[in-house]
Formats: structure tokens, sequence, C-alpha cells
């Protein structure tokens, strides 16, 4: 082995004692390709199409609220599933293309609930995911003559910073407080993890 060993050998004394002689870098991340939250779910509890509905909103809240933190907005939604009654199992991943970029809840939503409305097949979930593609920066906004999207923007940005300073739980939608709701369990947690 030789001198090879000598090499190793002193590379692992560096590790055992926390020496890294690498060179710092402000960062090894390339640029972001998508915003996406997702949550596994109890399939027992989770068959109800209206049950199922609210989770899907609570992380469209969740991934649009990210997005406008780090000032992103996508163009593309889509939402994943998995679904089993213990015999069968299916999976989906669906996306489709918006007509303009956006980051506002109720236009991903809506997006969110037409795809999963279409493929569901209508057995108990087990995992949920929603996520945003195909991200450009948010300071230029899409208006649209029928719909006051500036207002919406400043409503939420607003909302978020209620959120930012109070917690997650400080403003939810009512319909998060059923039982089906997970909003407020993971507002009582760190990383999915309970505090």
């Amino acid at each position: 082995m030789g001198k090879q060993s000598d090499i190793q050998a002193e590379y692992y004394w560096q590790t055992a004692r926390g020496i890294d002689p690498s060179p710092v870098v402000p960062s090894i991340r390339n640029e972001l390709k998508s915003v996406s939250h997702g949550k596994t779910l109890r399939a027992s509890l989770y068959y109800r199409r209206q049950d199922i509905e609210l989770v899907l909103q609570e992380l469209v809240i969740e991934v649009c609220r990210r997005a406008r933190r780090l000032g992103k907005q996508g163009r593309v939604v889509s939402v994943g599933l998995g679904e089993t009654d213990g015999e069968r199992a299916f999976r989906f991943g669906r996306q489709t293309t918006l007509a303009h970029a956006t980051n506002l809840t109720h236009e991903i939503e809506a997006a969110v609930l037409r795809l999963f409305r279409e493929y569901w097949q209508g057995l108990p979930v087990a995992f949920l995911y929603v996520s945003i593609t195909q991200l450009t920066d948010d300071n230029v906004t899409q208006l649209t003559l029928f719909d006051d999207r500036a207002r919406a923007y400043d409503l939420e940005r607003a909302t978020d910073a209620i959120k930012d300073r109070y917690g997650s739980a400080a403003i939810m939608k009512a319909s998060s407080l059923q039982d089906a709701g997970v909003a407020r369990e993971r507002a009582g947690q760190i990383g999915g993890h309970y505090k």
C-alpha cells in the first residue's frame, strides 16, 4: 500500500477531528428548478374526495408561500399521488401548463384540483405532492383584464408577512381546522418532525 495508505490515514485523521481543507464557496447550488411540497398520509383516513382536496389546498398554500419567499413564480403545475386500498395500488404524476407564470394560490389551486379530479381513481390516498416548475422571477407580473392580480399579490404577501412573524398557524383557512386538515399539525413541527 505504501504512500497511498499514508494519504488515506491523513484524510481519516482530519475527518475524525472535523478538519476540512476544501475551500469555502458561497453556494454550491445551481439555479432553482422547482418549488414543491408533499405529505405522506394515513391512507385509511383519506378516502373522501373533500378530505384529499383539503390537503391538496394546504400543500398549494405552502408551495406558493415558498415561491413568493424565493421571489419565483412557475408556469407548469404538477400533482402526484399514491393511492391504495391494501390490495391494489396506483400512482400518478400529471402536470399542466398555465397561460402565464404565477405564484398566486387561487390560480395554482384551480389547476391542481382540476388534475386531481381528472386522474384520481377513487382509492384511499397515501401520499400527495404539488410542485411548480419553469420558474421565473416574480418581479414581472402578467396583468389580466378581468382579475385584479396586483391586489391578490398584495393580499398574499401581507398574509406571508403575518405568518413569517407569528408562525404558520397565525392565519389559515377555516377548513384546515377540520379533522382531515394537516396544516395545524405541520405548524407544530420542524421539518415534518415534532418539536
